[in-house]
């Protein structure tokens, strides 16, 4: 295991364990089904920081892989079960988890003009049902980083193929409410992300 790997490898077991503090904070993992609406904007502020720390940890995996091309699908669909004369299957839509996106959409650089309406706010505890779903969503990537990066390496090479311009690294995020480990990788991820997209051509 070279030294960046190790690096990687200790930021997302404290990404982990911030995680975990996260979900504690409002006692997620007791399956509360309302929550003050204030410790929402907590929970879900703290979440933010580490959705941008857990992604920026796979993008430096992905930029050290070189993926194999995808295995086309089976042509054949799989077969349907047999069923007794008169009975019809079922089709519901699949459900699929809240997933934590890699890449997320490129946002305007204008900021918000004028004063935020707040006529439509609501007061009063919340679900927090989208908090254990973001929970849920850093903990499979974390899980599970290797297979992650290699997905997202290969919509990075692809990007590439096309022409795309390479993903923009903003500032590091800031953590001063984790752990001095987290925040000292925090502040050296936007250099090995920068470092990592140098030979990429971009269409401009």
């Amino acid at each position: 295991m070279d030294a960046q790997t190790d690096i990687l490898k200790r930021g997302l077991e404290h990404a982990a364990l911030a995680v975990m503090g996260a979900s504690a904070l409002a006692n997620l993992h007791l399956g509360p089904k309302r929550i003050g609406r204030g410790l929402a904007q907590r929970v879900s502020g703290r979440l933010r920081i580490l959705e941008t720390i857990v992604r920026r940890l796979i993008l430096v995996m992905a930029l050290s892989l070189s993926p194999a091309p995808t295995l086309p699908r089976p042509a054949n669909p799989a077969p349907e079960p047999d069923l007794p004369e008169g009975v019809e299957l079922a089709i519901f839509p699949r459900l699929s988890p809240r997933r934590l996106k890699l890449l997320p959409a490129r946002q305007a650089f204008e900021g918000p003009g004028g004063f935020p309406d707040i006529s439509g706010t609501s007061y009063g505890p919340v679900s927090p049902h989208k908090l254990m779903a973001r929970i849920a969503a850093l903990r499979r990537v974390i899980a599970a980083p290797e297979a992650h990066a290699t997905r997202l390496a290969r919509t990075l090479n692809h990007l590439q193929k096309n022409g795309e311009p390479k993903p923009t690294v903003g500032a590091a995020t800031p953590a001063f409410r984790l752990s001095p480990e987290l925040g000292a990788l925090a502040a050296m991820l936007p250099a090995q992300i920068s470092a990592g997209l140098e030979t990429w051509e971009s269409s401009g």
